[in-house]
């Protein structure tokens, strides 16, 4: 019995992060729409990464992380970099400014790494302080980010290594450590099938209730209009996402891992994909969901490849 609950969880993990990266990148073309996907699908991908994430010490998680995503990072910046002198993007401060983590300086295809410097201080943040200490830094990141938000030193020209979208993310983490610790995701199994998904729906609609009464959400630029309004809809969003996937998606297949073990290859070059893209296929909803599916399976390929001869790409490293 206890290895079927393991198995379940990955395997409902599997679609949960299948689903966020198929919104990142969604959100990224649909622009007129892009409030209601940025509202909370970082928080998201930020509170599935805190379920998973394991207790290290400082030293065992520096070594893990900097081979999980910050030699990703450099790696797929330099990609982009090139990338970009094709595109005519290319500036001479981008060397420095990606060794500085200013992403906001750099072309519109390495932006999507700002996700990796903030994980990285994240895990470290969490590694280094105790487990109660974790829980009051995260109450002190809200509260700073409700005291500053939009003040001069907290624009994206003075964000560096990412550090201002890592502090306000970080209790989405928690929140996700937590979810795990408690078993969150398996609160609604005591409930009849047909009220779990009353209940999952009640929350997504307070949630959506909460996104829309906020005016520009936009995390990567430090933009958020009303503050209590993005922790309230992104938290009711994840948590309603994550038990929806979790009571319907316990389901095992192997694209849908495929996708899941390559969400930081996608994060890192759908932007470089999808440039093209929108010069050939339709704009609109439809033109933005294939345009999506495209995109994510032209990528497979590379996550195959990643997977057997360069996990490093997949920020694995065997």
């Amino acid at each position: 019995m206890e290895q079927k609950i393991i198995t379940n969880r990955i395997d409902w993990m599997d679609w949960a992060k299948t689903i966020a990266i198929t919104l990142v990148v969604f959100g990224h073309i649909l622009m007129p729409f892009s409030k209601w996907i940025f509202g909370f699908h970082m928080p998201f991908f930020f509170m599935l990464s805190g379920f998973l994430q394991k207790k290290r010490t400082a030293h065992a998680e520096a070594v893990n992380s900097a081979k999980s995503l910050l030699l990703p990072y450099v790696i797929y910046n330099v990609y982009l970099l090139i990338y970009s002198l094709f595109t005519g993007e290319y500036a001479s401060n981008y060397p420095l400014d990606m060794l500085l983590g200013m992403q906001w300086n750099l072309s519109m295809a390495c932006r999507p790494l700002w996700f990796l410097l903030s994980l990285f201080i994240m895990r470290m943040v969490f590694a280094v302080l105790p487990q109660r200490g974790s829980y009051l830094l995260s109450v002190v990141c809200i509260i700073f980010v409700l005291l500053f938000h939009g003040a001069a030193p907290m624009k994206p020209e003075m964000n560096y290594f990412q550090v201002f979208e890592a502090v306000i993310c970080f209790p989405f983490f928690i929140i996700g450590t937590l979810m795990r610790q408690y078993k969150v995701e398996q609160v609604l199994d005591r409930f009849p099938v047909a009220l779990r998904y009353v209940i999952i729906a009640s929350g997504l609609a307070v949630g959506f209730c909460f996104v829309g009464l906020n005016d520009t959400i936009i995390p990567f630029r430090l933009m958020l209009s009303n503050v209590p309004l993005f922790y309230l809809g992104a938290t009711f969003i994840s948590i309603g996402l994550i038990w929806f996937i979790y009571q319907t998606f316990q389901i095992r297949n192997s694209y849908i891992q495929l996708i899941s073990e390559g969400t930081l290859l996608i994060f890192a070059v759908h932007q470089s994909i999808l440039w093209p893209l929108r010069e050939v296929l339709p704009n609109g909803p439809w033109g933005a969901l294939f345009s999506t599916i495209v995109t994510i399976l032209v990528l497979s390929g590379p996550i195959c490849l990643a997977r057997k001869y360069c996990s490093v790409l997949i920020g694995k490293m065997k």
